[in-house]
């Protein structure tokens, strides 16, 4: 078996390991009523800006797009296929385990290029519709994006990826500091339309992060490292796929063991009424809070919704949208009370009481007032602000 034969064997590993979590996750019924209908109404709206950009695009300067994409450059290693038994065999064949690293820091490379291309795809309308800049321009500015992110990808592999919390934070500083005065220096080349300057910094970022990644794939000393990274972006696909679906148990993180936990750590009381429905309120509050993982899926309900109510014209959409979104969170909520309350060995046995149901619809209303809030103010109050802006700006 060569490098090569290796590397191939390990992506179809990767693949089919992705395919068994998506089936894990999806099943028909979300495919037929979710994904299929999700795709249709998708091309539909992006058709709908290369015929007519959307109102929110004029309050938004160029500039911002540059600042939003500094964003999206972060995440994602330079994978290299290692697992934890190749320690015992391919170690000992050290021309088979570099070919294998060098092939998938490689194919690592060449992933970018798609998920570059998607990114330039779907900002072009709004490129050549309403910025009025041409194709050369939107390939060099995301020739700067990519060569970018791999010298992004190249550093972050040399760190320590174990580390965890503050200490990482603090870490990264100097990271975040030194590609945002690269992309600031990349953003003032491109508004100058200095071709040659953006031409040398894309080699420069090029140059840089193949010097980095020059360890990783001509030794085999890096094995660890290279374990340690291939690991972390298994457990975050992991993760993500897990986290799409509100019935199935997520996986738990490494925590540090307390003796107590940070919230409500002397447990006293919520309230002050010693009822029933506020004995199973308290209880839900208290396990929720103290795991964030439960308002994850919240948070996700909101900000897809808030981006949809936002970036889609028609209102008959919007108004879709938001009831669609309406009873997501329902349903949401009632996962996680089922998770938190209703499966645990002590309080099932109480499901049938009326408190139980009493404190249910509880935690369904009060989570339904932000989200509708939200709705409202996006579909009645901001047309009116936009109005008002609008004329003041005019006048």
């Amino acid at each position: 078996m060569n490098s090569r034969r290796l590397l191939w064997n390990r992506l179809l590993e990767n693949g089919e390991y992705k395919i068994k979590s998506m089936r894990s996750v999806m099943d028909w019924t979300v495919i037929v009523y979710l994904v299929i209908p999700g795709i249709v109404i998708g091309f539909f709206i992006y058709r709908s800006w290369w015929v007519e950009v959307p109102g929110w695009i004029h309050y938004i300067p160029f500039s911002f797009v540059f600042l939003a994409s500094f964003f999206l450059l972060w995440g994602g290693y330079f994978k290299t296929y290692v697992r934890a038994a190749d320690s015992i065999f391919l170690l000992k064949k050290e021309h088979l385990f570099i070919g294998l690293k060098k092939g998938g820091i490689l194919l690592s490379y060449i992933f970018e290029i798609p998920k570059t291309c998607l990114l330039a795809l779907l900002i072009a309308p709004f490129w050549y519709q309403y910025y009025d800049l041409n194709g050369l321009q939107l390939l060099s500015f995301f020739s700067l994006w990519m060569t970018l992110k791999w010298l992004i990808m190249a550093a972050t592999g040399r760190l320590d990826v174990h580390l965890r919390g503050w200490r990482s934070l603090l870490r990264n500083i100097p990271l975040w500091l030194g590609a945002g005065v690269i992309w600031y220096v990349s953003f003032q080349a491109f508004e100058h339309g200095h071709v040659i300057f953006i031409i040398l910094i894309s080699l420069l970022n090029t140059v840089c992060s193949i010097v980095l990644n020059y360890p990783r794939f001509t030794s085999i000393h890096t094995f660890e490292q290279d374990l340690a990274i291939d690991e972390r972006e298994k457990r975050k696909q992991t993760e993500f796929l897990l986290g799409l679906s509100m019935d199935m148990e997520k996986l738990p993180k490494p925590r540090p063991l307390r003796k107590s936990p940070r919230l409500y750590a002397k447990s006293n009381r919520i309230f002050q009424k010693r009822t029933e429905t506020a004995g199973y309120l308290e209880l839900f509050i208290k396990a929720a809070t103290r795991n964030i993982e439960h308002f994850l899926g919240y948070i996700r309900i909101l900000g897809v919704t808030a981006a949809a109510l936002v970036m889609i014209p028609p209102l008959w959409m919007k108004l879709g949208i938001a009831v669609c979104g309406f009873f997501a969170v329902i349903v949401w909520s009632g996962s996680v009370w089922h998770k938190v309350v209703g499966s645990h060995p002590f309080t099932k046995q109480y499901s049938g009481k009326e408190g139980y149901f009493k404190g249910k619809k509880a935690v369904t209303a009060v989570l339904a007032v932000p989200y509708t809030g939200m709705c409202l103010v996006y579909l009645f109050v901001m047309p009116y602000i936009q109005q008002v802006l609008t004329l003041f700006l005019q006048g």
